[in-house]
């Protein structure tokens, strides 16, 4: 998201060739050890705040639908699958799901911080 994509607040370009981009972990450290240690500092903090913001937001959704999940991994528990009409008639006892607006602003604040 960061060096290939530009999304972050080190500015709107990618960061890394993606000729570098490659699953050999050799030709990865070649890639960063060619990048200043300032930028590499600078890309590393916009990866932790990205990650300390999902997370937040992740244990935010988690402690606001506790009763929710917990049902739900009774009912797992016990039938270990579920179609999505059964989860979302289980859903449908902890709020109004058809009149749930997704709201993916914070997703949206995140990707453009």
């Amino acid at each position: 998201m960061v060096t290939v994509f530009g999304m972050s607040e080190i500015g709107p370009w990618a960061l890394i060739d993606p000729g570098v981009q490659n699953s050999d972990v050799v030709l990865r450290m070649l890639a960063r050890n060619s990048m200043s240690e300032k930028l590499a500092e600078d890309i590393d903090n916009s990866v932790r705040e990205i990650i300390e913001r999902a997370y937040e937001i992740a244990k935010n959704h988690i402690r606001c639908n506790r009763d929710a999940i917990d049902k739900l991994v009774d009912v797992l528990l016990e039938k270990e699958t579920l179609n999505g009409d059964e989860f979302r008639a289980l859903l449908s006892e902890f709020t109004d799901i058809s009149s749930i607006n997704i709201d993916r602003t914070p997703v949206r604040e995140m990707i453009e911080a």
